[in-house]
Order: C-alpha cells, then sequence, then structure tokens
C-alpha cells in the first residue's frame, strides 16, 4: 500500500465569495468530511502552509499580487462577475497555494509516496495579473514553479483534468519547454481557450497540449485520450514530478458542465498517470484541487482519487471499453503535437 498525504485545513472555509456562489465554503468541507472518513494507516493528514509573496510571485506579477492582497481590507471586491473576495480571501488564497507547495514538498521530501492537496480557492484559471474563474493565485503552476527554481528540477508534467480548460496555467507556460502541459476539457466551454491549435510559442512549442472533449464524453472517452495520447507524450518527456490539477466538474452530476465522467472514470485516469509516475519519476505524484460544485460527485470523485492513490502502482489497468468518439479528435491533435511527439 502506498503512502498519500492528505494536505487541507479547515481554514480553507474561509474565502466567501457570496451566498449563491458555487465556489462555496461547502466544498472543502465536503472533501475534509470525506478524507477524515477514511481509515487507512498510510494515509496521513498534513497542515498546510501560506505560500509566500516571493513563491507567488514564481507566476503573478507584484502589482497583481498587491491588489489582492488589498482586498483583505474590503467587505467585498468584484474582479470580475464570476470571482469575488472576502476579507479572508487574500489569506484563504496564499495557504492554498502553500497547500500545493506543502504536497510536492511531502512527496520529493519522502513524507508520502504521492499527495493530494485538498484546497481552495482553485487556481488553475488565475493568470499572471488577472484573477478570473473562481481563481486568485494558480496553485499547481506555482508548486510546479517551486520544484523548478527551488529544487531544481528540469521538467515537470501537469496533467489538468478540470472540465474547464487551465488558460491561466498554458500562459504562464506557454513558452516553457521545463513544463508540459496537457489540459483535457469540455470544448467549447468556458473560458473559450485550449483549443487543438494552442501548443506553446518558441522554446516551449508542443509543449502546450491540449484535448477538446466533446459534451457529453465520459470515462471511455477519457480514458482513450489518456492511454493515446498522454501516455506516449509523457515517456518521451519523461518528467521528475507529475501534478494533477484535479478537477471534478466533468463529473455528471455537476450543474456547470455538460461530460458524464463518474467516480471509476476519475479512478482510472488517477491509476494510469500513477502508473506513468511508477515508471518515469519514481511515483513522484501530487494532485490539487480544482472545480467541482455537487457535492455529492466531489466528494465522490475526491474518495475514488484517494482509494487509488493508496494503491500500489503494478495493479493491473482496464483498457477503455468504447472510446471511438474521440479518435476524430485523437486523428486531429496528432495531426499537431505530432509534429513534436511520436504517437504511435
Amino acid at each position: 500500500m502506498l503512502k498519500t498525504a492528505v494536505i487541507t485545513d479547515k481554514a480553507y472555509c474561509k474565502h466567501f465569495a457570496g451566498r449563491a456562489h458555487p465556489e462555496r465554503p461547502e466544498r472543502i468541507a465536503a472533501m475534509i468530511e470525506m478524507a477524515e472518513s477514511i481509515r487507512r494507516p498510510a494515509m496521513q493528514m498534513f497542515g498546510p502552509r501560506p505560500a509566500t509573496p516571493e513563491e507567488i510571485a514564481f507566476c503573478h506579477s507584484p502589482d497583481y499580487i498587491a491588489t489582492v492582497e488589498r482586498t483583505s481590507t474590503m467587505n467585498r471586491f468584484d474582479f470580475d462577475s464570476d470571482t469575488h473576495t472576502s476579507r479572508d480571501s487574500y489569506a484563504t488564497a496564499m495557504l492554498s497555494a502553500g497547500g500545493a507547495i506543502t504536497a510536492a514538498e511531502a512527496v520529493l521530501d519522502g513524507a508520502a509516496d504521492n499527495a493530494f492537496a485538498i484546497v481552495r480557492p482553485p487556481g488553475h484559471h488565475a493568470l499572471p495579473n488577472r484573477a478570473m474563474g473562481f481563481c486568485f493565485f494558480n496553485n499547481v503552476a506555482i508548486a510546479a514553479e517551486w520544484l523548478i527554481r527551488r529544487r531544481n528540477l528540469k521538467r515537470v508534467l501537469i496533467v489538468d483534468w478540470d472540465v474547464h480548460h487551465g488558460n491561466g496555467t498554458q500562459d504562464i507556460f506557454y513558452e516553457s519547454p521545463e513544463v508540459l502541459y496537457f489540459s483535457m476539457h469540455q470544448y467549447p466551454h468556458y473560458p473559450g481557450t485550449g483549443s487543438l491549435h494552442e501548443m506553446g510559442y518558441g522554446a516551449g512549442l508542443g509543449f502546450n497540449v491540449n484535448a477538446t472533449m466533446k459534451a457529453e464524453w465520459g470515462d471511455a472517452e477519457y480514458l482513450t485520450v489518456c492511454d493515446r495520447l498522454l501516455e506516449p507524450i509523457a515517456r518521451q518527456f519523461k518528467p521528475e514530478f507529475i501534478l494533477i490539477s484535479s478537477g471534478f466538474d466533468g463529473h455528471f452530476r455537476d450543474p456547470l458542465a455538460s461530460m458524464n465522467l463518474t467516480e471509476d472514470g476519475f479512478a482510472a485516469m488517477t491509476r494510469r498517470v500513477k502508473r506513468l509516475a511508477a515508471e518515469l519519476c519514481g511515483g513522484k505524484l501530487a494532485a490539487t484541487l480544482e472545480g467541482g460544485y455537487d457535492l455529492e460527485g466531489l466528494a465522490g470523485s475526491g474518495r475514488a482519487v484517494l482509494d487509488e492513490l493508496g494503491r500500489e502502482a503494478d495493479e493491473p489497468i482496464a483498457p477503455p471499453l468504447d472510446g471511438a468518439r474521440a479518435m476524430p479528435m485523437l486523428e486531429r491533435a496528432g495531426q499537431g503535437v505530432g509534429r513534436f511527439w511520436n504517437l504511435g
């Protein structure tokens, strides 16, 4: 059984975006309750530390960081129609980014085989100088930069299966060959980015891979994309660490999207990524919570991921039952990123 670190804190409930807002404190409460109900000796709960301003500045401009900090003096500030703060939002966002770093650090330092940072607010829409999509600081991107700048890693793979494209993560690493960003997201959908043609720029060309998933696709299509696109690219990239932007809003119950993923699908994707980590980087893997707005779907999917993280990486992987609907998209993707990676 693998040792899993769960990084979380009830302080994540303090950020409040509004009574009717889907990114609400009950999300983290449901996830913490779920994690605390798991009785597994090899799973340990760790508290996060706040990220430092210097760590946030790995990915965000000083002026923008100061703008977010100033919201701590206001009862409410609206960055846009979806992204609102309370007086506790800045501190909670710092703790959220710190949670992602804490998860990576726990794995890298040997305190755990893998980790799951159960944090909020989410992060993957946060741009270097702009909050959007419920996100203020880009938690996973900051953790990736921490691995590179503080621990001298050269290659980090980010796998993003949140239903929305992580435009912030893509933007931050669009010209970087050190971070390979791989996103599976409903397309077209919010935020409107993430086409097959967005493959990076300059030295980063080929290191940005978008899989555009159609509405109503589910487990079979996602697993087919993992097997036919993610796995061959990851094996050639040879990451030294794998980070997952683990949003659960692709679940069939979720109110903000139109996908049909199940708990079994999230478990199967986790098993595939965990196998890649075992094969390529000594098992070094850390997931960070992104979206997921139906509490039952969120907690059930989170449990599926945690259960899978605890299993040995040599357990069998079942092929998808029928991913034929994804094949035309994969063929188009191959015409693009196939110029940079051998897809077999």
